[in-house]
């Protein structure tokens, strides 16, 4: 039997959204070729990947967030909760996420705790702010899923941005800081993104590592050490969109503290 051409006309190639996958295994119980087809693409399956969101006062962003990622039945979903002073992590509970406290302020600590938690193949970390669309993370993890990528990064430089998501100081500090990186570790678009896609070997390695960083200068250091391990990094062009309240990144003071830990990384590689 020709496993590629399915009586309903899809071809495995068709089956590229996650989600029409699990479709098509309950729609097709009874037939014989659906345990081969789901043996071999099992990987596709959203009961492997836990979505990761820190989140610091995001009770206005939470709710609508959580219920896009929701959409993607059978996924674990980790808030890590930052000390929000507001009722985040009450309306995170009340969605069905599995909220975890971080008590050690910073974006980072809070990452490290929840990937202390991920125990699926596949990983997707994004902000809790609501600015990046959860319909793109099939995009992100469609190459970890057919192993042409180990970690995937999704630019919102190669994307599409609404306007005023992004200031135009805050596309120039990216460039420049994004152009470092590139000369430094390996090319990238957008070093600064917070929405990543990883497979699990990945967020063991960096683990073991160690991650020194505290705040937002947490992504420059994943993305020179993933690059130094020669782990293979892809970009996906994302939507990126407004936030709802006030940004918690402060442009300059953040950018210079993303600059030296660059600075800081490559100086102590080529040191030893």
């Amino acid at each position: 039997m020709d496993l590629e051409n399915l009586n309903d006309n899809r071809t495995i190639n068709d089956l590229d959204l996650i989600k029409d996958i699990e479709d098509y295994s309950e729609s097709h119980l009874n037939e014989l070729t659906v345990n081969r087809i789901m043996g071999s693409y099992y990987n596709h399956s959203m009961k492997h990947v836990t979505f990761l969101l820190p989140a610091y006062n995001e009770e206005q962003s939470i709710e609508s967030l959580l219920k896009e990622v929701g959409k993607y039945r059978k996924s674990r979903v980790i808030v890590v909760d930052n000390n929000s002073k507001d009722k985040t992590a009450e309306i995170a509970g009340k969605t069905g996420a599995n909220v975890l406290k971080e008590n050690k302020q910073g974006k980072a600590n809070a990452i490290k705790t929840g990937f202390e938690n991920v125990k699926s193949n596949f990983a997707v970390m994004l902000d809790a702010d609501n600015t990046y669309d959860p319909g793109d993370a099939q995009k992100l993890l469609k190459p970890l899923m057919e192993d042409e990528a180990d970690v995937v990064l999704g630019s919102r430089i190669l994307g599409e941005r609404e306007k005023g998501a992004i200031s135009r100081f805050n596309l120039l500090g990216n460039y420049l800081l994004s152009l470092f990186a590139s000369l430094l570790f390996s090319k990238v678009s957008d070093v600064c993104t917070g929405y990543w896609a990883f497979k699990k070997q990945v967020i063991d390695y960096l683990l073991t590592e160690g991650i020194d960083s505290d705040g937002f200068d947490l992504e420059v250091e994943m993305f020179s050490k993933i690059a130094g391990k020669k782990f293979r990094i892809k970009e996906i062009p994302i939507y990126y969109k407004n936030r709802l309240d006030d940004p918690k990144l402060n442009s300059f003071n953040d950018g210079v503290l993303i600059f030296k830990r660059m600075i800081s990384i490559w100086l102590k590689k080529k040191v030893g």
